[in-house]
């Protein structure tokens, strides 16, 4: 392989770049259920918004077996594996995968990856709930049968340019102990055997990491955790801390963090995630070193459909149709943090809380990340940001503020100045008035930021 798809790690080994050095930035959506929910025109509406929109890598699973039936039919009554009466046979039925390759040729018309988890994990492991919060008993895959599907996909998209693989698939790796440990690493090796020009990943439960189980090995290009669903003002950027940290060093980024329209603590009593929280999430993580950001929303990656139930543990979310989920703040914002991320140099950013004069707990918690000529802090709160300038690096700066939910910029001034300059961000401090402050080296005569990008990506 190739081309302009290309994909590698980065030489510091902190993000994934073209095969020529040029930066690249993941903002990805996750879209699980793609290829057994939609129509072809259904995708073609769906790869033009998420273009539209800057996303680069859609997450979907190739056989979605979630929601309670394993090798559940595509939008077209086709189904992933040829069927016997009694039991599956695992051979793959040529309908459905033809559908897959039409759906992989669309998103390369659309400029985007597609993040291929082969199945999701309750299908390799006994044990794990599905739906209606049954648990599942039997599995359909064992470590043999796993290994020869890997090396079937792994075979017919070799030459498919537009790809990166995911193993796992919301599973810590080690319900059933080293038995499991042995099934994702003999479907991770395989992946990487034979195809090895393409990237893999593996997506594990939430408030889990790949790290965990996978961290040492070299099929493993790159970490993901997720961080989940459950509580308000998760500490996601803790997490890209502890991976970040790890040697050797590898990449890392959250692949499945709150969801928009996701019900708080899964109890919709409790309120819905709004914009703010995933713009919190992604910029916490983002300035936490993660080289990327995935996005999503409750009814877009299940595709439902308005007044039509799904028979599953997740019948509580929002009556609301994939279409309109589409379109919610928190997507549109996902451009503004690709278009801040691309407007300044991405190679050799790193965390760089040492800048801080002061920080704040919980929720209201002030990130910090340092680049090649500039340096961006998270205020989620609005809170008042103190900087301790002489560790910028460069002598003049130029500041700015950057408004996470409308992408815009304005000069900022610093409120003191001297060696700690405190910075105080438009507005009154309350939970959702987040802005980034950005100081530039003056030197570098950068645009504003978020307009234009420094580097091709």
């Amino acid at each position: 392989m190739s081309g302009k798809w290309d994909l590698v790690v980065s030489e510091d080994d902190r993000s994934l770049v073209k095969s020529d050095g040029t930066p690249w930035f993941w903002l990805g959506d996750t879209a699980w259920d793609l290829f057994t929910r939609l129509t072809r025109e259904e995708v073609d509406t769906y790869f033009r918004n998420r273009a539209d929109k800057g996303f680069t890598v859609i997450q979907a699973v190739l056989a979605m077996g979630m929601h309670g039936e394993f090798n559940a039919p595509n939008a077209y009554d086709h189904r992933p594996f040829l069927a016997r009466s009694t039991e599956p046979d695992l051979r793959a039925a040529e309908s459905f995968w033809t559908h897959v390759d039409h759906i992989l040729q669309t998103a390369a018309q659309n400029g985007l990856y597609l993040g291929l988890l082969p199945l999701w994990g309750y299908d390799y492991v006994a044990g794990r709930g599905y739906g209606g919060g049954k648990l599942r008993t039997e599995i359909a895959f064992d470590q043999e049968s796993a290994t020869a599907y890997a090396e079937f996909l792994a075979s017919r998209y070799s030459s498919t340019p537009n790809i990166i693989w995911i193993n796992g698939g919301d599973v810590a790796g080690d319900e059933n102990g080293d038995a499991d440990v042995a099934l994702w690493r003999s479907i991770g090796e395989t992946l990487k055997r034979v195809d090895p020009d393409h990237l893999v990943t593996f997506h594990p439960a939430g408030r889990h990491s790949s790290s965990s189980h996978f961290h040492g090995d070299a099929w493993l290009d790159f970490n993901m955790i997720q961080s989940g669903q459950k509580k308000k003002d998760f500490p996601s950027d803790e997490m890209i801390d502890t991976d970040y940290a790890l040697s050797p060093a590898k990449p890392v980024l959250d692949g499945e963090p709150r969801y928009e329209g996701h019900p708080l603590e899964w109890k919709p009593a409790n309120g819905f995630r709004q914009a703010f929280d995933v713009r919190q999430a992604a910029y916490w993580s983002l300035f936490a070193g993660s080289f990327g950001h995935t996005y999503g929303h409750a009814n877009l990656w299940r595709f439902t459909v308005s007044g039509r139930r799904l028979v599953t543990q997740h019948s509580d979310m929002l009556d609301l149709d994939w279409q309109e989920a589409m379109d919610f703040p928190g997507a549109y914002q996902m451009t503004y943090v690709r278009r801040l991320m691309l407007s300044r140099p991405l190679v050799g950013r790193r965390p760089a809380q040492s800048l801080l004069a002061g920080n704040y707990p919980g929720g209201a918690r002030v990130r910090a990340t340092l680049g090649d000529g500039y340096a961006f802090f998270y205020s989620p709160c609005g809170e008042p940001i103190g900087v301790t300038a002489r560790r910028l690096g460069w002598r003049a700066s130029s500041c700015w503020w950057y408004d996470p939910r409308t992408g815009t910029a304005h000069q900022a001034v610093p409120a003191s100045d001297g060696d700690i300059r405190a910075f105080s961000p438009p507005g009154r401090p309350y939970r959702g008035n987040d802005w980034v402050l950005v100081i530039d080296d003056a030197s570098r005569d950068f645009r504003p930021p978020g307009a234009g990008r420094a580097e091709a990506g």
